[in-house]
This record gives C-alpha cells, structure tokens and sequence, in this order.
C-alpha cells in the first residue's frame, strides 16, 4: 500500500489542507500518515497548545494515540474507511521529516501539506531552503496546499506544465497513471514564449515517446503567450483546473529559481493546490 505523509502543527490552515489529504489518499488506496512534530525551543499555537493539553505529547504512541481533531473530520467526511497512522517526533520540523522519509519506517510515495504567504512560516515549504531540503534531499513529490483553497470534494481536472523534455516524461506517465485511478483528467500545457517556428511536430514527438496506451483522459495544449502566469491563471479559471503539477529541475540554479517562483505565484494568486515533482 502507498503512503502519504501529512505534516501537520494543528492550524485551520492544516485543516484545511487535510480535506485533500483525505481525498487523495482514498482515491489512491494510500495509507495516511499524520505527522507532527514538536521542540521545546520553539514557540507553539494556541491550536498546538490545545491538542497538547488533551495528550501526553512526550509520550505519544502512535500506535495507541490519535489526534481527535482529524478523527473528528474523517468521521465526518466522505473519505470512507481510510487507514491512518498518527505519529509524532521531537526536533526541528524538516530534519525530523527528512530523517523518518530516511528511515523507510513508512516507504513515503507522496507529501502532502498546507502553505501560506506568511514569512517564516512552519509551511512556507517553497522558501528556497526548505524547498531544496525536502525536494532534493527527500526526493518525493509534494503537494502544498494554499491556506486559500476551497475543495468541493473532487480533482475533476488536473494540469501539468511541460517544456517537452525528455526528463519530464516519467513524472508526466505517473500523474497519468494517477489521473485515470481518479477518473480525472489531465491537460497538459506547454506555454509558447518564443514564437518560433510551428511546436506541434514537437508536440507529437513528445507525445508519441510515451510509453503509456492509454491516453484518452489527457488532452495536450500549445499556448502562444507573452505572459506565462496571466495565460495561466485564466486558463485555470476556465478549465476548473483543481491541482497543477509542476517540474522542480535540480539542473541549474535558474530553472530552480524558476519553479520556485511559478509555484508560489500559483499558491499565493490563484489558491489552486501544486503538486512539485523533483527531477534530476
């Protein structure tokens, strides 16, 4: 079974971001791992603060305790009959999650969390420094949820962004792949800046050298466009696109500094949820 790893420090924010949690994971036959960790040294919410009076947070066993406020949601949802794994550790937050993905206690396939504009935030995960810990030294896809998103229940459409390179051929097979377990459907969009010469011989290469059958869900889309982020923004609003996926490239600092720009332009103006895919 997959597991999906959910950081959470107990805010409406990661509430928030938990219905999709949920979602994905019944979708995706995933276990789900409720994750929580906790310092001495750092200051804690009044929503932290709670739970904590209500549990011995020290001397939490996973495999006895649970966290009231998200039994409390699965209970109330829709989600059905989902497998959940409550876990907590001390230490700072990213050492103690690149240590437990590390330690393959759980074989962690997906991470999942909430993320604000807020500075210094516990889950400003596409802050330059956590984002290069967490994508290249855990090396695991991750999916932030904007503290802004509203969810209806459904990932009815799903869109990739794709420059036609060879090593964003695997990550798109697998979002693929995932789609159809959804029944969604994936728009995968190349944006045109250079206007050249015709993209769609391309186009078809790229979408020829796929080595999946089936590809009736995934419809593939050119935009000629001089601005990257409005064309996006407005193709987002009327395709109802629900999550994007992006390509985080380890190649060069540029294309980092690039995606990291993209996704928080995504999370901060559109409130639509980014899936960031690590890449060599």
């Amino acid at each position: 079974m997959k597991s999906i790893l959910f950081p959470t420090d107990f805010t409406e924010l990661s509430l928030n971001a938990f219905t999709y949690a949920m979602e994905y994971a019944q979708k995706s036959n995933s276990k789900l791992i409720v994750y929580h960790t906790y310092s001495e040294k750092n200051t804690i919410s009044e929503e932290a603060q709670k739970v904590y009076n209500k549990l011995d947070i020290e001397n939490f066993r996973s495999k006895k305790d649970k966290f009231p406020l998200f039994e409390k949601l699965i209970k109330n949802s829709k989600a059905g009959n989902l497998k959940v794994k409550y876990v907590v550790k001390e230490g700072d937050f990213v050492t103690s999650l690149k240590n437990y993905v590390k330690k393959k206690e759980d074989k962690i396939d997906l991470i999942i969390m909430g993320t604000q504009n807020k500075q210094n935030s516990l889950f400003d995960i596409f802050m330059e420094t956590n984002t290069i810990k967490i994508l290249q030294e855990i090396n695991k896809p991750v999916i932030a949820i904007p503290e802004n998103a509203t969810f209806d229940g459904s990932l009815n459409n799903m869109a990739f962004l794709v420059d036609y390179r060879e090593d964003e051929k695997e990550p798109l097979e697998q979002v693929i792949l995932q789609t159809q377990e959804f029944n969604s459907d994936l728009h995968v969009i190349h944006f045109d800046l250079a206007h050249g010469e015709s993209i769609s011989p391309l186009m078809d290469s790229f979408k020829d050298s796929l080595e999946l059958e089936n590809l009736n869900n995934v419809t593939f889309i050119t935009i000629d466009t001089i601005n990257l982020k409005e064309s996006l923004s407005q193709y987002c609003v009327t395709n109802n696109i629900d999550m994007i996926c992006i390509i985080n490239h380890k190649r060069n600092f540029y294309q980092r500094l690039f995606s990291y720009s993209l996704a928080e332009d995504i999370l901060n103006h559109l409130d639509i949820p980014v899936m960031a895919i690590y890449s060599e």
